[in-house]
């Protein structure tokens, strides 16, 4: 073994232990625990290899709350994607450079804030006396405040998009750097028009950006709170808040397991994604 390879691993040696010290080690002890069972005399968790806790997902209509927070993730991924991909495009080709520091300094703001701030803002916004039943009375548009502005799944998905609307911005404007100006203009010099360009070249070249922006966005929605909680009101829930009101009662293993069904959906995302989109590739050396 020559002393390049030695000095390969040593210096990939601290890192790598420590991912599997703070990431994939946590991750093996929630779904290992996930199949205990919890013992009340100890009040503490047992190795009892079991599907009791699994199986108390069916019930209670936890079911829904995992499925309405998939699909919540899942709107607001493809929302931040639809409106990301058009803003990365304007910072990236349309932006002069001075321009697209200041668009990028705008978009990144926001998170000088709390998310409890950010999620509160939206009722002065979304509210029966808020910013835009105010405009819609006055401009004679209505006669009454729209109660369905604010909480509702309505006002939810508008502030998962406001809050992570970022993450799906910024690995678009990445992917978008990694095109080769040739590339695009030589379909237009082959006769493709501007939207045929977008649509056969520059769109399948930001695949990988595409989709990490999507996994970041779902996979952050699916981890929040703030927002269902200050814009869906007390009747909505969602899987952080259901695993919170779980560790209350001390639970443990109900925990894990629902934790650990988010975390296969996810983790089957990743898979799909990189096999599908080439993910290496957004973070790799060379073009697109």
């Amino acid at each position: 073994m020559n002393r390049t390879l030695l000095s390969t691993l040593g210096l990939a040696a601290l890192p790598l232990a420590a991912i599997l010290a703070l990431g994939f080690v946590p991750l093996m002890v929630v779904v290992v625990w996930s199949f205990w069972s919890w013992d009340p005399v100890t009040y503490w968790i047992r190795p009892d290899m079991s599907l009791a806790a699994y199986a108390a997902i069916l019930e209670a209509e936890r079911w829904t709350v995992i499925l309405s927070t998939l699909a919540k993730a899942l709107v607001t991924a493809l929302i931040c994607l639809l409106v990301g991909w058009p803003t990365a495009y304007a910072v990236h080709f349309l932006a002069g450079r001075r321009l697209s520091l200041v668009l990028l300094a705008l978009m990144t703001i926001p998170f000088f804030t709390s998310y409890l701030i950010r999620s509160f803002s939206w009722r002065l916004v979304l509210g029966r006396t808020g910013v835009i039943n105010t405009l819609l009375i006055e401009a004679g548009l209505i006669d009454r405040p729209l109660d369905w502005l604010l909480f509702s799944d309505f006002a939810v998905i508008v502030g998962l998009v406001a809050s992570y609307l970022p993450f799906a911005t910024f690995p678009l404007i990445l992917s978008m750097r990694r095109v080769d100006p040739v590339t695009m203009q030589a379909a237009r010099d082959l006769g493709a028009g501007f939207w045929t360009m977008l649509r056969t070249v520059l769109l399948p070249l930001t695949f990988p950006g595409v989709f990490a922006g999507f996994l970041f966005v779902f996979v952050m929605v699916a981890g929040s709170s703030t927002e269902v909680q200050m814009l869906g009101g007390a009747g909505a829930s969602i899987v952080s808040v259901m695993i919170n009101d779980v560790m209350r009662v001390a639970n443990y293993p109900l925990a894990f397991a629902i934790s650990t069904v988010v975390l296969a959906v996810v983790f089957g995302l990743v898979l799909a994604g990189n096999a599908r989109f080439g993910l290496a590739r957004l973070f790799g050396e060379g073009d697109a």
